[in-house]
């Protein structure tokens, strides 16, 4: 639980971030909630599914 919440604040800050940069440079709106939760909601799936792929050393599987 606490993993999943670390991966949704994080994801938050990084396209906050990312979302500023990407505005300034092309010029369009920047919107801080749309940006932040995408990001939040992308980094949530992508380390998600890479858990499905990665195989954990410490089991016997």
């Amino acid at each position: 639980m606490v993993k999943q919440l670390t991966i949704l604040f994080w994801g938050f800050i990084y396209g906050e971030v990312i979302g500023y940069i990407g505005a300034a440079l092309t010029g369009v709106t920047f919107s801080p909630l749309a940006d932040g939760l995408t990001a939040m909601v992308i980094g949530l799936i992508a380390i998600n599914l890479l858990t499905l792929f990665i195989k954990d050393p410490t089991t016997d599987k």
